[in-house]
């Protein structure tokens, strides 16, 4: 059997402890260098003051959209990616990437941003069910273009489309309309004539939104008339002159839907985005690879 003096045993356990601190503190500063995508600061907190504590094995998986989970204490670090991407899954239709394993940062942006696909292909389109799920094809919904044009969504052929469901009545609509603007100009810049805009308005008429709009002097980004005329109207119609429930496409407002260029459903947002510039590259990336 093996003494060890109390004195030593100390300086093992105060070693150990420096360890285990300076690990938590080279994390701490990789974060803060490079912060967690798309995340709210719940989930900042989280991983900072919770999960760099936890025992190992563990792993913090996030998604596109802010969709985050994590684990601790499995028998193995292929156990704790696995449960943690699995976690992450139950909270959103997005895919869930690693942005740590145990002591480690290992994102990788460049691997981000390709999670809205694979994109389905032409062919596989036609195969796909009409839906508002990712994967499905968006329904074909008829509204007025911002110049006077009665049209639909999947007459936008070829172009990725982001379309929003919003009204001056929602308060957090109108907190999330700068942000949105700022994504038009940046996507008009890097991306011309790529990227649709479907601004459309609920429970209320297009009057009502765009005076809304030039008041608070936000019209530079252009609205389309979904041809909802009063706070009452919840109908919207389809290409095929069915009509759809506004409640059908938005839990909550707002809601947004990115489709690729063949129309599918890539990525959904039921409520507002602080920062939609943290998507322009997820764009560029539908763009350049979607419609094949």
């Amino acid at each position: 059997m093996i003494y060890i003096k109390t004195s030593e045993l100390m300086k093992l356990i105060n070693y150990g402890l420096i360890i285990i601190s300076f690990s938590v503190v080279k994390m701490l500063y990789a974060v803060d260098m490079e912060s967690i995508p798309h995340v709210s600061e719940k989930a900042s907190n989280s991983f900072k003051y919770d999960y760099l504590y936890a025992s190992s094995h563990r792993a913090f998986a996030i998604a596109p959209g802010g969709a985050w989970s994590w684990v601790a204490s499995k028998a193995t670090e292929n156990e704790a990616k696995q449960e943690a991407l699995k976690a992450c899954a139950t909270h959103t239709q997005q895919k869930c990437a690693l942005f740590a394993v145990n002591e480690q940062v290992i994102f990788n942006y460049r691997d981000w941003y390709t999670l809205w696909g694979p994109y389905k292909t032409k062919q596989q389109v036609k195969a796909l069910t009409s839906g508002v799920l990712v994967g499905q094809k968006f329904p074909d919904l008829v509204y007025t273009n911002p110049a006077g044009k009665k049209t639909s969504i999947h007459a936008l052929k070829g172009k990725v489309r982001f379309v929003h469901f919003w009204g001056s009545w929602c308060p957090s609509c109108g907190k999330e309309f700068p942000a949105i603007m700022d994504l038009y100009r940046i996507l008009n810049d890097v991306l011309p004539e790529q990227v649709e805009f479907v601004i459309v308005q609920v429970r209320e008429s297009i009057e009502i939104s765009k005076l809304w709009q030039s008041s608070n002097s936000l019209t530079s980004l252009p609205l389309s008339d979904s041809g909802i005329q009063s706070e009452g109207d919840s109908l919207l119609y389809l290409r095929d002159g069915e009509t759809i429930n506004d409640r059908h496409l938005a839990r909550i407002f707002p809601a947004t839907y990115v489709l690729d260029k063949n129309g599918v459903v890539v990525f959904s947002n039921m409520g507002s985005v602080e920062n939609w510039t943290e998507y322009v590259n997820f764009f560029k990336n539908a763009v350049e690879y979607s419609g094949k």
